[in-house]
């Protein structure tokens, strides 16, 4: 896995966060599709799943979440494949590192955010955008913050995920 990516720290009450396995299209276009991926449909309607770009993701504008990636995309360049996904369960946090290490601060707890993807790297790096502050529509809440290790704890609002328009952050 290249790049940095996020993880589960929390599985919310959860005995454990059940993984459902989703299609993947053949398309050289999107590329590998690794553990710590954020995903998304690629469509209204479609049966495949595509990982999130930077600056994802908007409720009501941007296709459902459907979960974390927890394995590697099996697709090609000429094969549709699958991929198991955990599932956005509410109460589930998710851990990334923030944008911008230095502006980690506990006074970031409770803002709706975004995430980044930079191209330094093959892969990119995924990281919680703490840099756009406080966005009603954003679908990322940040409920906890690490100033050592730059890192944010956030959860997946419900009116992002497919699971439901309900939302509970």
């Amino acid at each position: 896995m290249a790049g940095q990516r996020f993880w589960i720290v929390d599985n919310g009450g959860h005995s454990a966060v059940p993984t459902v396995r989703f299609q993947t299209e053949a398309n050289v276009a999107v590329g590998a599709i690794d553990p710590g991926m954020l995903l998304k449909w690629k469509s209204n309607g479609s049966p495949y799943v595509i990982p999130c770009v930077d600056g994802d993701h908007t409720i009501g504008t941007d296709t459902a979440i459907v979960g974390l990636a927890a394995s590697t995309g099996t697709q090609t360049a000429s094969a549709d494949g699958t991929i198991d996904v955990y599932m956005p369960l509410p109460g589930v946090i998710y851990r990334g590192y923030a944008t911008t290490g230095s502006n980690v601060a506990a006074t970031l707890v409770g803002d709706r955010v975004g995430i980044d993807i930079s191209a330094t790297t093959a892969a990119g790096n995924w990281t919680v955008d703490e840099n756009e502050g406080e966005t009603q529509t954003l679908a990322f809440c940040i409920v906890g913050v690490d100033t050592v290790a730059d890192t944010v704890d956030f959860i997946i609002r419900q009116g992002a995920t497919y699971l439901g328009d309900q939302d509970l952050s």
